[in-house]
């Protein structure tokens, strides 16, 4: 509670909106000088894979860590995954270590879900959204428009998170996360409408979508790619 209160402060002060589930809105010139707004942020303010995202996946990789079951399924701790948020947006330096792999998997899914626009844009959500209606002939096809037309930031973050995810599905006799399992819990943070309403139907399809990238990694393999 007392954490809670300290970031209400904080976050009234610097003229922002909380929400129940510790996301925060904030408008640019509202975000103090010292504020390094990695959480709520946006991939066009960089051209490399933002160091949040390459310290989890590097922490998760360790064998004790991709092995533990329910790696992304289970929830991790609330207060610890608020105080990482804080520090990461204030400048502090995270240790990951300090923490069980269910919390760092928290932080990676809260820091997709709080960019600004989604790691696959707005615009490749129709698409996304509608996915299973496509003949499974042209969706290899497809969801090589969908990846071409992305950032070439948020391609690469893609990749990363991708191949890491594959790796995952690969310790699934340990971990039980299958690529249908993770897919439910990460296809919501890769895409969302940006001002439609999100139905059962179009986070099946988004689900789909992931797993369908999940199970063709080589799609975005080096060698099989134009970036």
């Amino acid at each position: 509670k007392e954490v809670l209160m300290h970031d209400k402060r904080n976050l009234h002060s610097a003229g922002a909106l909380q929400q129940d589930n510790f996301t925060f809105t904030t408008g640019a010139s509202a975000v103090p000088p010292n504020i390094y707004r990695v959480f709520g942020g946006s991939l066009s303010d960089t051209d490399e894979i933002p160091p949040v995202i390459l310290h989890c996946i590097q922490q998760l990789t360790l064998p004790c860590n991709i092995r533990e079951e329910g790696l992304f399924r289970r929830n991790g701790n609330v207060t610890e995954l608020k105080m990482i948020r804080e520090q990461y947006n204030t400048g502090i330096p995270v240790d990951l270590s300090e923490y069980c792999p269910h919390t760092v998997a928290a932080v990676l899914k809260t820091y997709l879900r709080e960019l600004s626009e989604p790691l696959l844009g707005f615009e490749s959500y129709p698409t996304l959204s509608h996915w299973n209606d496509f003949p499974v002939e042209v969706r290899t096809s497809l969801c090589k428009k969908v990846l071409d037309n992305i950032p070439s930031v948020n391609y690469c973050c893609l990749r990363h998170i991708i191949l890491f995810l594959n790796k995952v599905v690969s310790e699934s006799a340990a971990n039980k996360m299958t690529s249908q399992n993770l897919s439910i819990v990460m296809g919501p943070n890769l895409t969302w409408g940006r001002h439609t309403i999100t139905t059962l139907s179009d986070v099946n399809n988004i689900n789909m979508f992931c797993q369908f990238l999940i199970d063709n990694k080589r799609l975005l393999d080096r060698e099989n790619n134009t970036r």
